[in-house]
């Protein structure tokens, strides 16, 4: 903040206040924001924080140095004293001596070059706009079935890949994209065949996933995958890209920024598909496992069932309906018994009644020559001559039929006073 004093001048400043303007002046340059500068690396210091202090010099200047701790543990080369170094970082300015230094954030060796140096300064600046999160990589499909290639058509990189598909997984579509994969042109190229697969899969076929592939080469060859505009082409993908560019020990900006990066083509065409054999056993291994369930489910559910019936049947209104059957069974079983004991003793006695009515019967007397005789007129059993008059008819019952006759005579008991009486029939 700059202070106007009419009695010492337009630009009065406190410490301070030139201090802050002299920083927005160093950050606000283009050029010192994004500096590279070679020299002597010397007087290096770490402090307990894990910030490393360190001049960069050379035969007649010097400029004091710093690279903060987070910095340092993304530096792959080590700081030594006397080290002939290229340096990038951005000028400010340590407020409290008021003296201008260098923040470093990568430290390259000095014969590094200028491609090393831009690689580096891209893959930082990247990295801070979340290129290359782990966490926005996509998965894989387990199976693809259509899978894009961005690769020369007339090189020996797709012939290699459809040799590994053969041999592994023939079950597959492949839709090429061909491009050049190095000189000044490529970097567009790629991005125009990123662009044909991915319309591709928007308007006619859905693609499993993309890769992007090139044989080795040396850094200058694979430079064009190095390029901003491959990179976040690769970053705007709808679909998964694997990155296959040189060989193992090459790496690009495009590795960084794809979903997968593959040491070479042939070991992406490998890593994307199975192997035949090992799906079939394990289509084998997932078909046992699948049976050994069903049956142990088959059986659970079996001994449920068993259960569940014993525990019906244990409740059954039939099971009661039985019980119930069988005891009245059992007490018409008791009746019966007990009925036929009863008719068994009724005709005992009925038996022995009527022997002794056939011992008292009249009819066994009748038999030896007795009879019974009754009055006609009421059938009144006579006993004695007093019961009829002279002239009375009597029925006499015989053992073998019967006979009507008349009173004519009639001798009572003789007694005192006993008469006999006749009667004369006209």
């Amino acid at each position: 903040m700059m202070r106007s004093s009419p009695a010492m001048g337009a630009h009065f400043f406190q410490v301070h206040e030139l201090v802050g303007y002299i920083r927005e002046l160093l950050t606000g340059d283009p050029i010192l924001s994004d500096v590279w500068v070679t020299g002597e690396i010397s007087e290096l210091t770490q402090s307990a924080a894990g910030h490393v202090y360190f001049t960069v010099r050379d035969a007649s200047t010097r400029i004091s140095s710093v690279m903060w701790r987070s910095q340092v543990r993304r530096q792959s080369l080590p700081l030594l004293p006397g080290f002939q170094a290229l340096v990038h970082g951005s000028i400010d300015i340590y407020d409290q001596r008021s003296t201008y230094q260098l923040i470093a954030d990568v430290v390259l060796p000095g014969d590094a070059g200028r491609l090393r140096a831009q690689f580096e300064a891209l893959r930082l600046r990247l990295e801070e706009e979340g290129l290359f999160a782990p966490e926005r990589k996509r998965p894989l499909p387990r199976i693809p079935q259509r899978i894009g290639i961005v690769t020369s058509e007339s090189g020996a990189v797709i012939h290699d890949m459809m040799r590994v598909w053969e041999r592994r997984y023939c079950n597959l579509e492949i839709v090429l994209a061909p491009s050049v994969v190095q000189g000044e042109d490529a970097p567009r190229q790629v991005v125009s065949a990123l662009r044909r697969l991915n319309d591709f899969h928007a308007t006619r076929a859905p693609l499993d996933l993309i890769i992007v592939a090139r044989g080795g080469g040396s850094p200058e060859e694979l430079a064009a995958f190095n390029d901003e505009r491959i990179a976040r082409a690769i970053f705007g993908s709808p679909v998964p890209i694997i990155s296959a560019i040189g060989h193992e020990v090459d790496y690009t900006i495009a590795d960084f920024v794809a979903d997968l990066r593959a040491p070479t083509p042939s070991a992406a065409a490998e890593i994307v598909v199975p192997a035949a054999e090992d799906l079939c056993r394990e289509i084998d291994h997932m078909t046992d496992r699948i049976r050994s369930a069903v049956r142990r489910q088959l059986d659970e559910s079996w001994n449920d069932v068993r259960d569940v019936q014993h525990r019906l049947e244990r409740h059954s209104p039939s099971r009661a309906i039985d019980a119930e059957r069988r005891a009245v069974d059992d007490l018409v079983a008791r009746a019966t018994r007990a009925i036929h004991a009863e008719l068994a003793s009724a005709r005992t006695n009925v038996e022995g009644a009527a022997a002794q009515l056939a011992a008292l019967s009249p009819e066994l007397t009748m038999r030896r020559g007795y009879a019974v005789c009754t009055r006609v007129v009421d059938g009144v059993v006579l006993t004695s001559p007093a019961g009829v008059g002279l002239g009375d008819l009597v029925g006499i019952r015989l053992a073998s039929g019967q006979l009507i006759g008349e009173v004519l005579e009639r001798n009572e008991p003789k007694a005192a006073g006993a008469r006999k009486e006749t009667h004369a029939r006209e």
